[in-house]
Order: structure tokens, then sequence, then C-alpha cells
């Protein structure tokens, strides 16, 4: 699985900050390069491990 896919799979079950998803889609509409994808990988699920980000619970 590619970052963007792990990035996909973390956005559909974790509920983040709007500041912080508007910040990372810039992010990655300004560069698409797999390393720093990846980069913006490690920060959401740093924010996951932090408790900001919270789990989404199934309907």
């Amino acid at each position: 699985m590619n970052a963007i896919d792990e990035i996909n799979e973390l956005l559909s079950q974790y509920s983040f900050p709007l500041a912080v998803l508007k910040d990372v889609n810039h992010r990655l509409e300004c560069c698409k390069d797999e390393g720093y994808v990846k980069q913006q990988l490690r920060y959401l699920k740093n924010l996951v491990v932090a408790g900001i980000a919270e789990t989404i619970l199934e309907r």
C-alpha cells in the first residue's frame, strides 16, 4: 500500500481538525513526491497517537 492510500485509510477511520485537513491537502496539492507524502502520513499518525484525531464511530 502506498502512502496516499494509507492517508486515505486514516481519514476514513479518524476525524482530524479542519485546519489539519486543509494544511495536509494544500501540501499534497503542491508536492506529490512519495517521500513528501510519507512525511504527511507520519504527521497524521502522530496526531492520532497524541489524541488530537478522534476515532470515527461506525453507525
